[in-house]
């Protein structure tokens, strides 16, 4: 019975998810595109990662693994994250 109302449960919780956080589990591990942008609108830098891009806590910071260099990248600013 227990594992029938957690099935349940989680079955409810997805189905009730909004289109954007069921798109944000869909991307976990999937390379992205991160663009920044300058103040007059133009592409100061572009990166792909090697996975998932993370944001930092209590902050307006992104950081992720850069495919080229496998370096840490850690971003602020006008900034476009999309999944490849």
């Amino acid at each position: 019975m227990k594992k029938t109302l957690l099935a349940l449960f989680a079955i409810v919780s997805l189905a009730s998810c909004k289109d954007a956080t069921t798109a944000q589990f869909k991307s976990l591990g999937k390379p992205h595109i991160i663009t920044m942008y300058g103040c007059d609108g133009r592409i100061i830098r572009q990166w792909e990662s090697t996975g998932s891009v993370s944001n930092e806590a209590h902050s307006d910071g992104w950081y992720f693994e850069d495919a080229a260099t496998h370096k840490l990248v850690e971003v602020t600013g006008p900034i476009v994250i999309e999944v490849k």
